[in-house]
This record gives C-alpha cells, structure tokens and sequence, in this order.
C-alpha cells in the first residue's frame, strides 16, 4: 500500500477536526474523569482473562512511575502472569512489583526498554508488548488483541483508545462497528503489540535522547512490502494520563520531523490513515481476499 498524498487543506480539516474534539474533551472533562473512575473501579474487580492461559508466550516491557502503581497492576493481572514481564522504575520501586522491577533511574524510555530487553533470554516466539504505565483495557484484553491480530494478519498493532482516556490523535480512537484497521501507522503508545516476526525487527529500538516521536515513520518504512499493520478496534484501551504531560513537547516536535524527513514521509497525517476497514458484520477481514 502506498501512502495517501499529501495535502494541506486535508490537514487543515483533519487539525480541526481533532481541535474540536480537544475542546470537548476538556470540557467534559469532569464527566469523563468520573467515568474513567468507574471503569477502573469495574475492571479491578474482575477476574483474569481466562483465555490467557491459551495466549503464546509473551513478552512485556514497561516503564513505570511508582503514582501508578494501581494501573499497573490491573493491567498485569490482565495480561495474565505467564508473561515474561519486565518494569524499570523511574522514581522509585513500587513494593507491589519488586519482583519484576529489573531496574530504577530516571531516563528515556526507549533506552530502558532495551536495557529490560537484553535483560536475560527471551522465550523463541514470544509477542511484544510495549506499553505505558497508565492504560488499561475496558474492552477486550492482551489475549484478545493477539487472537484479532492472527485473524487480521497484523505483525504489528495496537488497540483502539477508549474516547475516555487522553489520547493524541482521532487516528488512534476505537472505531464503532469495526473490528480493524489496516493502516499505514501504529503509533509507539500507550501499547504496541508485535508478533515474533516484527519484534525482532523492532528490538532492540533505536538509542535516542529524546520520546522518540516520529518512530512510526520508520516502523511503516520496516512494514512496507512486508508486514500489515493496525489498530484493533474491537479492544479498547483507556489511557489514565495526559499526553506529554511531563516533558516539554518542542524538542520532540523537532525530532518527529527528522524522523518523518529520513524516512522521505512529508506529514505525520499521511501515516495517520487507513487502508481498508474490517466492519463487524463480515466474517473475514477484506484485505485477506486481496
């Protein structure tokens, strides 16, 4: 698939568009706050995913702030705990997760996902999960993802975002009465998942000073006529915190147009699109009868 042309009044549309939608957000933030409330309230009462113990092995890396200790550990319980699971803690090691904490300091988060990464071995065919330490799912779980991404062909995917939670772009939210999206961008969170193909790929991931805004660029220039990629819009995620809300944005705006200019991509709005939509009432995605 080749990328949409670049065009500036679409841009101009698609910035407003997501514009309003800030708006509204913040608006309605009270609403929305008290919501998330209760969805974490909900999803920490119930039991795991019971089709974890049919998931392949799988391999989670995560950096983590000591505040969220609460997220993180629904979301582990969701995840299920045959996964290979490993934290580093920016402040300080939450007691609740020592167990799986390899390491603690401040720093970048891609560097400490490759110091978790080469940690110790790591089980043959194990999937990747990437992800950040305030999302959790409210619909769908890891093991669901998994299963849509094998019936979807995805290497490398993340679950839609719950309008809920504080998210970047439009791009990145569920979809009502789809299951999938073959898109041109994954975007590097809250949570990526790959399969075994991709994350060898993928890891260890590129040594930087910076977020690494703009790392989708070069993940579709790693796809391009060999992988399909995604979102799974029938999982739903929440993202509990805002986005860039601890570091200053410039730095990173600058490094995404690098990235996006290396990669000879114009705009991050040419990778924010989707080839083909997978709508709930067909039984496979469309894409599979090309």
């Amino acid at each position: 698939m080749t990328l949409p042309r670049h065009s500036s009044l679409r841009v101009k549309y698609r910035q407003s568009l997501r514009n309003l939608f800030t708006v509204i957000s913040i608006v309605s933030e009270p609403l929305r706050s008290k919501a998330r409330s209760k969805a974490l309230a909900r999803v920490a009462l119930l039991k795991s995913d019971q089709a974890v113990k049919d998931s392949p092995p799988l391999l989670v890396l995560m950096v983590y702030r000591a505040r969220n200790v609460q997220v993180v550990q629904i979301f582990l319980r969701q995840v299920g705990s045959n996964a290979d699971v490993r934290l580093w803690a920016l402040d300080e090691i939450a007691p609740e997760l020592a167990s799986q904490t390899l390491g603690c300091g401040p720093g970048v988060r891609f560097n400490h996902f490759n110091s978790l990464y080469r940690a110790k071995p790591i089980e043959p065919g194990s999937w990747l999960i990437l992800t950040d330490d305030d999302v959790f799912f409210i619909k769908g779980s890891p093991t669901t993802t998994i299963n849509m991404m094998k019936r979807a062909g995805f290497s490398l995917a993340q679950p839609g975002q719950s309008i809920l939670g504080w998210w970047t772009d439009l791009f990145s939210i569920a979809r009502p009465l789809v299951l999938a999206r073959d898109t041109n961008c994954v975007e590097q969170g809250p949570m990526v998942f790959a399969d075994p193909s991709f994350a060898a790929l993928l890891l260890p991931l590129p040594e930087v000073n910076d977020m690494g805004w703009g790392i989708e660029a070069e993940w579709y220039r790693m796809k391009e006529g060999r992988f399909r990629i995604g979102i799974v819009d029938e999982c739903r995620v929440v993202h509990w915190g805002k986005v860039a809300n601890s570091y200053p944005a410039g730095p990173e705006m600058a490094g995404m147009h690098e990235r996006l200019s290396k990669s000879g991509i114009d705009s991050i709005w040419q990778l924010r699109s989707a080839n083909s939509y997978w709508w709930k009432w067909q039984r496979t995605p469309p894409w599979s009868e090309i």
